[in-house]
């Protein structure tokens, strides 16, 4: 894994927001954008699939944007891009604003992998995404974060994404929300199958493990307890690009991308 190259494009589909921190510092987040950038620092190939809108928030966003190497593709010219308050609070932006004309505009091919939270897919906002992400026109992969908004997403949803080129990745919350609160692999094993998907699910101290309804879960190696969700899809995402089997995919996640600078 020394030696990885990313080749296949990336497109990080989602939010870049603003921030304040309690100590009043500015900076950028949002799980597209946390993506975006681990994979930048990864030097894997990005496109932008984040909208940018007209603001203090949307010039500052295109600002870090240029820093790393992804032009801006979707814009926003009513709203600007929205941001989080020390406390937490969440003031919603042109990032919550999707359409089927957006989203026509961005570049696919056959190689492109997708990458994309679940915050973005809930309620009624997310339905131009769901929709699109359901009806690509080639079978790439799409690696769908649920997060703590599974809970949002209805039965409906997984049933149209049912392909063996759907990933998710779930935290042992999400999962316990998904497939019960018992034995979470074997819940896990059972969705995986009834769906035809792949779930990789991410158990802190007991490991990330590979859930695909056919084969016995797999653990993928160790799992740093202090990695994030979204640096943790960064470095799956990166080594799918360079064209990794699943397992080692999930290895370099769970090594490699903590540790990105």
């Amino acid at each position: 894994m020394n030696e990885l190259v990313a080749v296949k494009p990336i497109l990080a589909l989602g939010s870049a927001i603003g921030e304040i921190t309690p100590t009043q510092q500015r900076r950028i987040g949002g799980s597209a954008f946390n993506v975006a950038r681990t994979l930048r620092r990864l030097h894997a190939p990005v496109i932008n699939g984040m909208p940018v809108g007209n603001g203090e928030w949307g010039v500052a966003i295109e600002a870090e944007m240029d820093l790393l190497g992804i032009p801006v593709l979707l814009r926003h010219g009513l709203m600007d891009n929205g941001w989080r308050r020390p406390n937490g609070e969440y003031v919603a932006g042109c990032e919550t604003q999707w359409n089927k004309a957006q989203l026509a505009m961005l570049p696919l091919t056959e190689d492109t992998l997708i990458y994309i939270n679940g915050e973005q897919l809930a309620g009624e906002n997310g339905e131009a995404l769901r929709e699109w992400l359901t009806r690509l026109p080639f079978d790439q992969p799409r690696l769908i974060d649920i997060g703590s908004h599974m809970g949002l997403l209805d039965e409906d949803f997984f049933a149209m994404l049912s392909d063996s080129h759907t990933l998710l990745t779930l935290s042992r919350d999400a999962l316990a929300t998904l497939c019960g609160a018992d034995d979470p692999l074997a819940g896990a094993q059972r969705f995986a199958a009834a769906h035809n998907l792949a779930l990789i699910c991410r158990l802190g101290r007991d490991g990330v493990w590979i859930c695909d309804g056919d084969s016995p879960p797999l653990r993928a190696g160790e799992y740093p307890a202090a990695a994030a969700g979204d640096t943790h899809s960064a470095g799956l995402l990166a080594g799918l690009s360079a064209g990794l089997p699943l397992a080692q995919a999930v290895e370099l996640a769970n090594l490699r991308a903590p540790a990105a600078p």
